[in-house]
């Protein structure tokens, strides 16, 4: 321990040092005045303080204050020596900023006794300091650690703004992170979708796994996958990202672009409930299924309710933060109550139900996160299933010579390059049927000189396929290109398929055409789904043009 003694009298400050050593304190520093005890201060740093009170230039109680204002924020006890023990004096010692005081002569037990009692006094105070400082070091790097998680949050789990005129919502946090989720996202097939979630509990250690389930959401959405196949891929996810003991109830929504068919998968949330325009409850989708991030996919079901509304129908759904908020009492509000509140006001919206809430909940903090939502069934022609689509004008050729014709099918992977390279998910089947159709007439009737004719019977379907393989299996020479040019701006595939054959006679080609559309395939097909069909080079070129 690091003591200074200031004293003007020299013997005094030599009596005191000598006591100090024999007390085991051998780090000891003396001054005479003032500001010799100042000096000496800032350069020492003591961790105690024997001041006279009455020196020459400075005396005692005007040192005092300095010595306890260079100490700072750390206790630094000034332990006054005087020969005065009045009332007064000491009152004063203890005024100016004194902890202590000792009268001369000096008790050298009752001295040390105080030093050491001071010292603890100090040792804490100087401890309390430094874990102060570590707090408000950690404090700070959380504090810049939650706005780069908000910063993310905000960003990543955004609603479409495009789709923001058609739901009306809400998500309140319990604290600083949701653990509550609204997610949606236009369908590639001219709907929407929608997801309400809640992971376990509230706070930073609920919401992250947030940004797994919105990345899967996003991309999901954007291909226009079903809802079957969005639960069963973020169970997996979440299977495998989760401990134990959280999981991901959620309720998952997919709304066609007539605005009135309605696909569900509930898992573990409150009832998502549809309300006519009359006011009454006309449908409930109760949870069917374990929430998300517990079973294992042979356990895990996966099936959708569907149900077809009315336009004006009102689809309502809410984290259960809502339905077990309390009043006074510690009544719950429940699925019953907020469904009287409904019928009660047909056409309250989010605002309105949140302002219900809060009277109903009287001041009492809420203990989770609440969401709300609410669509309104609408025709969503104005949904832009396209704004991903790629602005990009591309031209893709390919060239099949007979061996590639013979041994693979390049179809499927030309239309999940075309469509995944240029974000056309919503008309991958579309596409797809133009394309393999139009490559199948040209490797049949272009190379293979196959007769449609054969098709009208069962037998002949049959000969005709058994002659496509032996006849496929044995060509020796030939070629297919297909050429497709987008055309963004006007939304535009022009499809060219050219075989090496040497076309066909227009008769031919009229019967064959309308023996095909008896079957509700080939080129009729293709002609009712592109806006135009041409024909060229003897019928070994078929140009048509696709809106996408």
């Amino acid at each position: 321990m690091r003591i200074l003694v200031v004293d003007d009298d020299t013997l005094n400050r030599f009596l005191l040092l000598h006591l100090l050593e024999q007390q085991g304190y051998l780090d000891c520093y003396e001054a005479e005045n003032g500001f010799e005890a100042l000096s000496l201060a800032s350069r020492v740093k003591p961790d105690l303080i024997l001041l006279d009170t009455i020196m020459p230039l400075m005396d005692g109680y005007e040192l005092a204050p300095k010595l306890k204002q260079m100490a700072g924020n750390i206790y630094l006890p000034v332990i006054f020596i005087s020969a005065i023990d009045d009332d007064a004096s000491l009152a004063r010692c203890l005024e100016v900023g004194g902890d202590d005081f000792v009268t001369k002569p000096f008790d050298k037990t009752l001295l040390g006794a105080k030093i050491r009692a001071h010292a603890r006094t100090r040792l804490l105070s100087k401890k309390a300091t430094e874990q102060n400082i570590q707090l408000s070091f950690y404090r700070n790097a959380v504090e810049r650690e939650h706005k780069i998680v908000e910063h993310i949050f905000a960003n990543a789990l955004t609603v479409e703004p495009a789709l923001r005129k058609f739901i009306d919502f809400e998500l309140k946090p319990a604290g600083d992170f949701n653990g509550d989720m609204f997610l949606t996202h236009a369908s590639p097939t001219g709907g929407l979708y929608f997801l309400i979630g809640d992971f376990t509990g509230h706070g930073l250690a609920s919401a992250i796994g947030a940004l797994p389930v919105a990345k899967a959401f996003h991309t999901m959405s954007n291909k226009g996958l079903s809802l079957m196949e969005m639960a069963q891929t973020i169970n997996a996810t979440l299977l495998q990202l989760l401990p134990d003991e959280m999981f991901f109830a959620a309720i998952l929504v997919e709304i066609n672009h007539s605005g009135r068919q309605i696909d569900v998968w509930n898992g573990g949330m409150p009832n998502l409930i549809l309300q006519n325009h009359a006011g009454k409850i006309t449908k409930r989708f109760s949870s069917q299924h374990m929430a998300l991030g517990i079973l294992d996919a042979n356990e895990f079901e996966a099936d959708v309710e569907r149900f077809e509304a009315q336009y004006g129908d009102r689809l309502i759904g809410f984290s259960d933060g809502v339905v077990e908020v309390e009043n006074e009492l510690g009544a719950m509000l429940t699925d019953l109550g907020i469904e009287q509140w409904l019928e009660a006001a047909p056409d309250c919206n989010v605002a309105n139900l949140l302002g219900k809430l809060e009277n109903f909940a009287g001041g009492i903090e809420r203990k989770d996160d609440v969401t709300l939502v609410i669509f309104t069934c609408q025709a969503l022609t104005q949904v832009d299933r396209f704004s991903q689509a790629s602005q990009l004008p591309v031209k893709l050729v390919l060239e099949l010579d007979h061996q590639l014709i013979k041994s693979s099918d390049p179809i499927i992977e030309l239309v999940t390059m075309l469509t995944g390279q240029l974000n056309l998910y919503g008309v991958h089947s579309q596409v797809y049927t133009v394309l393999n159709e139009l490559y199948n007439n040209a490797v049949d009737h272009g190379l293979l000189k196959l007769n449609s004719e054969l098709k009208k019977t069962d037998e002949g379907f049959v000969e005709y396929f058994t002659l496509r393989q032996h006849k496929l299996a044995e060509l020796e020479h030939g070629s297919i290109g297909i050429s497709i040019q987008y055309q963004p701006q006007e939304r535009l595939l022009n499809i060219e398929v050219r075989d090496s054959g040497n076309g066909f006679d227009p008769a031919v080609l009229a019967r064959s055409l309308e023996l095909e559309k008896s079957y509700g395939r080939g080129l009729p097909l293709v002609r009712e789904l592109c806006c135009s069909m041409q024909h060229s080079h003897h019928g070994s070129n078929v140009s048509v043009v696709f809106k996408i």
